[in-house]
């Protein structure tokens, strides 16, 4: 479901660069950034039907925030792409159901 999401994501957006960052401990499945602004959204993509504080720990990290937008600007949408119905957490964390994210491309 990665490979299909990051691919269907980039060839939606062309003007924007589109993949997957990796730290020590973790990783951003899907970034998409404007260089343009700049500014950049951060994904997790999860299988399940069920949202789970676990699934979206790492878009939590203050350190890994603090050094995705010191190179790639400001976060301005975090995001978990999963099979279940589309939310936003009070923490301000969206759950987008990946049928919808698709065709919303």
């Amino acid at each position: 479901m990665e490979d299909i999401v990051l691919l269907e994501t980039t060839m939606a957006k062309p003007e924007k660069e589109v993949f997957q960052l990796c730290f020590a401990i973790g990783e951003f499945d899907m970034v998409v950034v404007d260089e343009r602004v700049p500014k950049c959204e951060i994904y997790e993509i999860k299988h399940s039907d069920k949202v789970v504080p676990a699934q979206y720990r790492f878009l939590s990290y203050t350190e890994k925030q603090k050094a995705t937008e010191f190179r790639y600007g400001k976060i301005v949408r975090k995001a978990v792409i999963y099979r279940g119905e589309s939310t936003i957490l009070d923490n301000g964390i969206e759950y987008i159901n990946v049928e919808e994210y698709l065709k919303s491309l």
